[in-house]
C-alpha cells in the first residue's frame, strides 16, 4: 500500500494518529473487564506502528504523544486526571513513548527496505529487458545481413562475369547467369516483402480488406506463383465442395497460402508429394497443407512460429519469417493457424476460420432461384 500523497496528506499526516489513538482507547474501555495493564498498552503501540506504516515518522511520533496522554487519562488511576501519584508511571509512559518510537523506526527501516528491493527488482528486470532487445536485435541484423548479403552477392557476381566476360561466354553460361540473376531477384524480393509484412504484423497496422472470394481461386493464384519452384512435385489439391465463399482479404490470404506452400517445398525432398485439403467442420472452414518430409522435431511446434526462428537444416534458406507472418495474418482474420507432425510421416499445417456472414449468391444461382 502506498502512502498518501498530494494535499491530502498534511491532514492525514495528523488527523491519522489522532484517529487511530481513539479507536485503540475505545478498544480499552469496551474490554477494560478482561484486558490487564499491558493489554492496553499493546494496543496504543499497535496504533503507534499502523501510523508510521501509513503516514510516516511524524505521524507516529504524535501517536506516540496522544498514547502516552490517552493511557495516563484512560488506564492508570487516578482516571480522567493527568495527575501522577506514582513515581513508577513515570518510567511507564517513558518506557512507552521510548517503544512507540522504536517501532516506528524499526517500521520505516523496513519499508525502506521494501522499496529498496523493489528498485533493485526493477532494475534488474530493466537489465534483462535491455539484454533480451540487444539479443533480438543482433538476431534481427544477423539474419537481415545474411538473407540480404547472400542474393546480393550472387547478383553482383553473376552481373560482374556477364559485364567482363560476356563475349567470351557461350549462350548456355550466359543464359545460366542470367537465370540465376532472375532467381536471386525474386528471392530478394520476396524476403524484402516478407520483412515489410512482419513489421505490419507486429506494429498491428495490418488492414485486412475483406472479399468473397473461391478458395480454389487463391489456391490456384497461390500454385501458379510457386509453379518455377515446383517443377515436378506432385501436388494433390482436394477441396470439398461444400466449402462456401470465404470472408478474407484475397491478397494476404494468399500469401498465407503462399508461404505455407513454399515452407512446405524447401524443407521436403523435390519429388515428395504436397497435399491440399479443406473442408467445413462445425461453422469452420478448415484447410491443410501437409508434405511428406521428416515432419516437425518434437517440441519446435510453436517454435516455429517465432520470428527469425529456423531449424537447423542443412540447406534451407529463409530468415524465418514466413510462418509467424502467415500466424499474424490468420489471426487478424480471427482465425488460428496450428502445426505437427502427422504419424504416417511429414508436416501437417491446419488454418481454421470460422465461417461468418452470408456469402453472395452467384449470379446463376439467384436466376434459378426466381
Amino acid at each position: 500500500m502506498r502512502r498518501p500523497t498530494g494535499a491530502n496528506i498534511t491532514v492525514l499526516t495528523f488527523a491519522a494518529p489522532g484517529a487511530l489513538v481513539a479507536l485503540a482507547s475505545g478498544v480499552g474501555l469496551l474490554g477494560r473487564g478482561q484486558l490487564a495493564a499491558p493489554d492496553f498498552a499493546m494496543l496504543y503501540l499497535l496504533g503507534i506502528s499502523v501510523a508510521a506504516w501509513r503516514f510516516g515518522r511524524a505521524s507516529a511520533l504524535l501517536a506516540s504523544t496522544l498514547s502516552v496522554l490517552a493511557y495516563h487519562f484512560f488506564f492508570v488511576p487516578p482516571f480522567h486526571t493527568f495527575a501522577v501519584t506514582d513515581a513508577r508511571n513515570l518510567l511507564t509512559f517513558a518506557t512507552m513513548f521510548v517503544v512507540g518510537l522504536a517501532t516506528s523506526t524499526l517500521t520505516l527501516r523496513s519499508q525502506r527496505h521494501e522499496q529498496e528491493r523493489a528498485r533493485l527488482a526493477d532494475r534488474t528486470r530493466a537489465a534483462e529487458l535491455k539484454a533480451d532487445t540487444e539479443q533480438m536485435r543482433s538476431s534481427l541484423l544477423s539474419a537481415v545481413s545474411h538473407d540480404l548479403r547472400t542474393p546480393l552477392g550472387a547478383i553482383t557476381g553473376a552481373a560482374t562475369t556477364l559485364r567482363e566476360l560476356g563475349a567470351d561466354l557461350a549462350p548456355e553460361q550466359r543464359a545460366d547467369l542470367v537465370d540465376a540473376i532472375c532467381k536471386e531477384a525474386d528471392r530478394l524480393e520476396h524476403f524484402v516483402v516478407n520483412l515489410l509484412e512482419m513489421t505490419r504484423v507486429d506494429a498491428g497496422a495490418l488492414t485486412v480488406k475483406r472479399e468473397w472470394v473461391p478458395l480454389e481461386e487463391l489456391v490456384g493464384s497461390a500454385l501458379t506463383r510457386l509453379e518455377p519452384r515446383l517443377t515436378g512435385r506432385p501436388v494433390k489439391v482436394s477441396l470439398s465442395p461444400e466449402l462456401p465463399l470465404l470472408s478474407v482479404d484475397p491478397v494476404l490470404f494468399e500469401q498465407v497460402l503462399f508461404n505455407l506452400l513454399e515452407n512446405a517445398s524447401v524443407h521436403t525432398p523435390p519429388e515428395t508429394e504436397i497435399e491440399i485439403t479443406a473442408f467445413v467442420r462445425e461453422a469452420v472452414g478448415v484447410l491443410r497443407i501437409r508434405d511428406h518430409g521428416e515432419g516437425i522435431s518434437p517440441g519446435l511446434e510453436q517454435r516455429i512460429f517465432e520470428k527469425f526462428f529456423r531449424a537447423n537444416l542443412q540447406g534451407v534458406r529463409g530468415a524465418g519469417l514466413g510462418l509467424p507472418i502467415c500466424r499474424g495474418i490468420v489471426a487478424a482474420h480471427g482465425g488460428t493457424l496450428e502445426a505437427w507432425s502427422d504419424p504416417a510421416g511429414g508436416a501437417v499445417f491446419s488454418v481454421e476460420l470460422p465461417l461468418v456472414g452470408e456469402p453472395p449468391l452467384i449470379p446463376h444461382e439467384a436466376g434459378s432461384e426466381g
